[in-house]
Parts: structure tokens; sequence; C-alpha cells
């Protein structure tokens, strides 16, 4: 538990998704992105560098179905959490009633290593386990049921390892891959041909990192291996917390000294034009975007069904936002007039978060 990082805790996931509307926000900021899309392809290829619960991607399918009906898509989602890829699946029978040309495909691999999964037999001396689901019939009720059935095969191979510097990473590395039997003539071609096929048109980096990380980690570590997996004309669209909110004020009374969101867009943007990235093609960034999404609230004298809007809810919340340590809580908890100063401007404030 003491090696337990921010995002591993279940509960504190589970409780931030259901009580913010993060998701809805950024399924909303990507849709542009979707609707311009290239039209005059045959298949257009899609990476979720991070599904989570699986709504972000399961938004993306039907966004888009809506603006392009009759093109095969290639969705790929990377998520090492056995808990998130179970959730994701869970919401994929639908989708292919909706949009029956497509393939989702889950891999648990590190970002450099995407590139390889679906043509290398072994990634760091670990051999591939890869696991082709071929749904039957036409309806989402056996869909479903066919997916459930890859259980054995998640509980057996998507493990994680801790190693001694508390660095997760997979037991095994892992594909999956489901698409439907009559749709099968126009998707298996890109099984076959995938270690030429990997690069994508649209990628999707949601807070693929910590906040706190100094921006040449977050640009060697995530960034610019997903970079390196965009077609020529692919758009990489990250979204980043950036701090200047609701949440930030309370973090800075808490903890005066702490900057839990050191750098900005425009940081990792400058960073990026300065490093060659090690190719000879030229990117154009955009410029960056902030936008909002909020802690929902309830109607007055609601009883809370799940995870509770009150205070020690909203706390939660906000300390999920940051990022911040086990450890740091901790120390902050022995420090009950602190504590009750930081609930006190949860109590005043609407709290809102503001990536960008």
């Amino acid at each position: 538990m003491d090696k337990k990082r921010f995002y591993d805790d279940r509960l504190k996931y589970l409780s931030f998704i259901q009580n913010t509307n993060e998701k809805s926000k950024i399924s909303e900021e990507i849709y542009p992105f979707i609707k311009a899309l290239p039209k005059n392809k045959t298949y257009i290829k899609v990476l979720d560098a991070g599904t989570g619960d699986g709504t972000i991607k399961s938004n993306l399918i039907k966004s888009f179905h809506k603006y392009h009906p009759n093109t095969s898509l290639i969705i790929t989602g990377k998520e090492i959490s056995y808990e998130d890829l179970k959730n994701t699946l869970h919401k994929m029978s639908d989708r292919f009633i909706e949009h029956p040309n497509l393939m989702v495909t889950m891999t648990n691999v590190k970002f450099s290593e995407i590139s390889q999964i679906g043509s290398s037999e072994k990634i760091k001396n670990k051999k591939v386990k890869a696991f082709n689901l071929i749904l039957k019939n036409n309806n989402s009720f056996d869909f479903n049921d066919q997916i459930t059935g890859l259980e054995s095969f998640v509980k057996k191979y998507w493990g994680i390892t801790i190693d001694k510097d508390g660095k997760t990473s997979y037991s095994h590395p892992c594909l999956i891959r489901i698409y439907r039997a009559d749709y099968k003539r126009y998707l298996e071609p890109f099984i076959e041909k995938e270690d030429e096929t990997f690069n994508y048109d649209l990628i999707i980096a949601s807070q693929a990192y910590r906040a706190a990380s100094n921006v040449e980690t977050k640009v060697n570590s995530v960034i610019k291996p997903l970079i390196k997996l965009l077609n020529r004309p692919g758009k990489l669209f990250i979204t980043h917390s950036c701090g200047n909110d609701s949440v930030e004020k309370i973090l800075r009374i808490a903890w005066k000294n702490k900057n839990p969101f050191p750098n900005k867009a425009k940081d990792l943007i400058e960073f990026l034009k300065k490093d060659n990235l090690d190719t000879d093609y030229k990117y154009g960034f955009s410029k960056p975007k902030a936008y909002h999404f909020r802690y929902k609230k309830v109607p007055d004298e609601t009883i809370s069904e799940l995870f509770g809007h009150g205070v020690d809810s909203k706390w939660e919340n906000v300390l999920y936002a940051g990022q911040i340590p086990e450890k740091d809580i901790n120390e902050l908890n022995n420090k009950p007039s602190l504590v009750k100063k930081v609930k006190n401007a949860i109590m005043k404030d609407e709290i809102f978060f503001k990536p960008s």
C-alpha cells in the first residue's frame, strides 16, 4: 500500500468520475476532431492512450458513427488497469451494433511499445499474449456474453508488477482484438499487415502522466512516443491539468509551498519546438485552449447514493485532481486546524477544474 499511486486507488478514481463531469467535457472537446477526420479513407485509426473506465472511448465511437457511418474504424485503447479494462469492455457491445464496421483493440504495453504489439512475438523478452475475439450473431446481448467470456484470458495475463522503485509495469504484454464475424473481410486485412499500418489518424492522451512531473519527463515518456505513432496528417490531442482554478487555490491553503501544476501547455509546446523529436517531419502546434469541468451539484436535501457530495467528498476529488501522494495527505491529517481551514474554503467556493 505504501507504493500505491494516486490513480491506483479505485475508490478515489470512482468518486472522481461519479462526482464530476470530466469525461463528458473531455469528450465534447474531442468531437470536432472526430468530425474533421478524412472522409476519403476506407479506414480510420484512433488511439485512446489511457482508456480509464472506457467512457471517452465509447463516446468517440458514437461520434465517429455520426460523422463517418460507412468508414472502418480501428480504435485502440491502452490501459494497464485490470478494473478499467473490464469497465471499458463492458461498454463495447452496443457500439458493435451502432457501428458494425469496427475493430476494438486493447493493450497494456507502454506508449513506446504500441507500434510493436501487433507484429512482435516478444516485447522485452516477454511473450506477447494475444486474443482475437470474432463476435458471432448480430445483437448486443450475445456480443456482451462473448466479450464477458474474455475474463479468463484477462485474469490470467492482464496482471501488473511493481519493481523495487515502485514503478508499475505489465506482467505480460497483451493484445485483445474484437470485431464482428460478418465484417471480418473488411477488418482482418489490417491484422495481416499490422506492422505497416500502426500509425494513427488521431491520438487522445487525457491526463496521461503526473501533473507534477517536469516537462522533459512528460515529453520523453509520453508525448514523444505518441507523436511517433501519428500518420503524417494525424493529430495528437492532449488534455493537461494546468491549475489556476479552485483546485489549485484549495491545495495552496493545505500546502503553501507545493506547486501541483508546475507547467502549462505552452511549456510543453515550447519544449517540443526545441526538440528535434528524432524525425525529419515537421509538426504544427495549435494554440492551447482552456476548458472547464465541475463538481456535479445535486438537488438540495437529496441523499447521496454512492460517494456523497459533501465536503469530504469534494476534498477527496480535489486531492485526486491534484495527484497528491498519500504520504502528504497523512501528514496533513495530523494538522486538524489546517484541515478545518481547507474544508471551510471548500464550503465557500464552487469546485471547478481547469485543464487545457
